[in-house]
């Protein structure tokens, strides 16, 4: 007579390919973000405090990122969206404050046109960039919308997609197929106690 596994172990299983398959799910497409000066206006020559929110389009918030941001004279060539020149103002990682909200302090430039770099660099070998032409003045900026496109996987993730579309299901199949053995020699009789 075989036994079944415990329910325990089954249950252990069930949960890591729930936490494996969910981690492969986690990869970003479009994120919609925003990002606002404190003070506004920013004084030229001054500290301000730049905050950015950035979300999914599901409305959901994006943790975790690891985002930067870059200052450069000038607005990008007209029909180019990449800025042109090395950035006067590059951040470190923005720190996370809350759930999708991301700070840093930045000493800002004279008045003028300018261009803003998002960066986010969360996933290896991919960089979503989001330019936004900014002018500082004694006019208020308010909240400035903008877009981080999807990024393009490169030749160097395809065998991890590989191993997530071809391995992790396959893992599952045995592992399944291993619990159904194990577990195969008993009838639902054996399950209720004998009356007698």
């Amino acid at each position: 007579m075989r036994l079944r596994p415990p329910r325990r172990s089954r249950r252990l299983a069930a949960l890591l390919l729930a936490v494996a398959l969910g981690s492969a799910a986690a990869h970003p497409m479009l994120v919609i973000g925003e990002v606002a000066f404190e003070p506004d206006p920013p004084a030229p020559g001054a500290e301000a405090l730049v905050t950015l929110t950035l979300q999914e389009t599901s409305l959901a918030e994006v943790e975790d990122a690891v985002v930067f941001l870059e200052l450069r004279p000038g607005p990008p060539p007209a029909g180019d969206s990449t800025p042109v020149g090395p950035p006067l103002i590059a951040t470190d990682r923005l720190e996370e404050v809350s759930p999708g909200v991301y700070q840093a302090s930045l000493t800002l430039p004279a008045d003028g046109a300018y261009t803003l770099s998002v960066r986010d660099r969360t996933y290896r070998q991919e960089e979503a960039v989001a330019n936004l032409v900014l002018t500082f003045s004694d006019q208020p900026l308010g909240a400035q919308p903008f877009v981080l496109p999807p990024t393009r996987t490169g030749p160097a993730s395809l065998g991890t997609w590989l191993v997530w579309l071809i391995g992790v299901p396959l893992a599952a199949g045995v592992l399944v197929t291993i619990l159904v053995l194990r577990g195969g020699g008993r009838s639902d009789e054996e399950d209720e106690p004998e009356a007698g």
